[in-house]
């Protein structure tokens, strides 16, 4: 539901909607009822007078042996129901007595029963009226025999007592459902105020203020207060995330900059070309570690970023290895590094990005290389399937990492040597945050030789085992 302007309705509202509606609705048919009702009532309270009138006004002629009815007594007659009374009285053979000549003809086709009175329906000088027949049974040696008394009225007060009837239950009505609306909407207010409360309360934290919750709610609030809970807490831990992120990088962008800035004042004061060709050297040195320590620790915060990687087309992390280390192939000549990959036969798809899925294997085989593979040494990189993931190992032939360091050199900016080699720390924790991103991770496996890095993902799912054709 929504208001003309396209902001939502308020629950306050939408809650006074639903619930007064139908009471107006029910209202409107309670009217509707209660209209038949007083029709009906106002016609047999009329007509149970017309009757009594016809019997007076039978009486009446009896008495009289057929004379005029005394003025007095239509007089009485009219005044007790208001609308003019008119009257035709017949004697048995239809001759006719006193009264009106001009009486509304008697519907054709309908049963007259002997004292019994019948109403109907007629027009009299071109309003509605409202007559009674009655046929009675006078012993009398000049009106000897059935007697038909015929008495209409017009049905102007019958109308107006109908509608006055109508009117006095409508007020009733509306005073009610006035009274209810108002009650509802108290009700709706108190109900809702626990929610406005807890509104109030969120409103008053600050921004840094991301405690769960502790007030006492409704039982039906309590999943949304579970669920704000929760955010708070995914929010707090990003909140805290970035806090380190942003630490960490004044920390390790301070050296790189003070020593560009050192050797920038220091090639300005030069005192000859070869200095100051040195100096500019190493500056460029300095600015190109300073842009891959930039660059990295911005991957590692995309790496690090909570939104789903696996969203998209599975990468083939086969093709992705065998592409990468193509790459590093003139590197390790160099060194006279023996690099072989051994792997699975075909495609192996994996649920990653594969972008991200490249910097991760890049940065392990760029790792190896710098630090696992001395002159003359093998690097081997080993493809796998084991259940529903899939497997790279990176097998180096170097020092390796000591047993008690293979947590912390997935610690941002841990470094195991404490040489200048350009090493920023941040490689493999890029490799264990794209890793689990994905689904997997990344951590070291114990090795007689070297280190072993082993990095796993979910294997995509038409290739994992549980949606393989046999």
């Amino acid at each position: 539901m929504t208001a003309p302007d396209g902001r939502a309705v308020s629950l306050r509202t939408r809650l006074f909607v639903l619930i007064v509606v139908p009471q107006f609705v029910l209202a409107v048919l309670a009217s509707v009822v209660l209209h038949w009702m007083a029709r009906d009532m106002s016609r047999n309270l009329y007509d149970d007078t017309l009757k009594v009138v016809a019997h007076a006004v039978a009486r009446e002629v009896m008495v009289t042996k057929g004379d005029l009815i005394a003025e007095s007594l239509l007089t009485s007659l009219q005044g007790a129901i208001g609308d003019p009374l008119f009257y035709q009285v017949h004697a048995a053979g239809g001759r006719f007595i006193v009264g009106r000549t001009d009486a509304p003809p008697i519907p054709a086709g309908r049963e007259y029963p002997e004292a019994v009175p019948v109403f109907y329906n007629a027009v009299y000088n071109d309003q509605p009226v409202r007559a009674v027949v009655l046929r009675e049974y006078i012993t009398d040696p000049e009106l000897d025999g059935w007697t038909t008394v015929r008495v209409w009225q017009t049905v102007t007060r019958r109308e107006a007592l109908t509608l006055q009837m109508l009117g006095q239950a409508a007020a009733v009505v509306a005073l009610m459902v006035a009274l209810g609306a108002a009650l509802v909407w108290f009700g709706i207010n108190r109900g809702l105020s626990p929610l406005t409360d807890l509104r109030d309360a969120v409103a008053l934290r600050n921004p840094q203020e991301l405690r769960p919750i502790r007030r006492r709610v409704p039982r039906e609030v309590v999943p949304l207060v579970a669920t704000i809970n929760g955010l708070f807490q995914r929010l707090g831990a990003e909140l805290d995330r970035r806090r380190a992120f942003i630490s960490n990088a004044a920390h390790q962008l301070r050296n790189p900059v003070a020593a560009i800035q050192a050797q920038a004042e220091s090639a300005l004061h030069a005192r000859s070309d070869a200095d100051r060709q040195q100096r500019l050297t190493d500056l460029h040195e300095l600015s190109r570690r300073l842009s891959r320590l930039t660059q990295q620790m911005l991957r590692l915060d995309a790496a690090s970023d909570a939104l789903d990687a696996q969203g998209g087309a599975p990468a083939d992390l086969a093709q992705i290895v065998a592409e990468i280390a193509r790459r590093h192939v003139p590197a390790a000549l160099r060194r006279d590094v023996d690099l072989s990959l051994d792997g699975v036969e075909g495609p192996l798809p994996v649920a990653a990005n594969p972008v991200l899925l490249e910097e991760a294997v890049d940065n392990l085989i760029d790792n190896a290389l710098k630090y696992g593979t001395p002159q003359g040494s093998a690097l081997r990189l080993e493809l796998s399937r084991d259940g529903g993931m899939a497997a790279l190992r990176v097998r180096d032939q170097g020092d390796g990492i000591p047993a008690q360091l293979h947590d912390a050199v997935f610690e941002r900016f841990f470094r195991v040597s404490t040489a200048d080699d350009g090493g920023s720390g941040l490689g493999l924790p890029i490799v264990r945050a794209i890793a689990r991103r994905a689904g997997g991770d990344a951590r070291v496996e114990p090795s007689d030789r070297g280190c072993v890095i082993l990095l796993t993902l979910p294997l995509a799912a038409a290739d994992a085992p549980s949606g393989r054709k046999s």
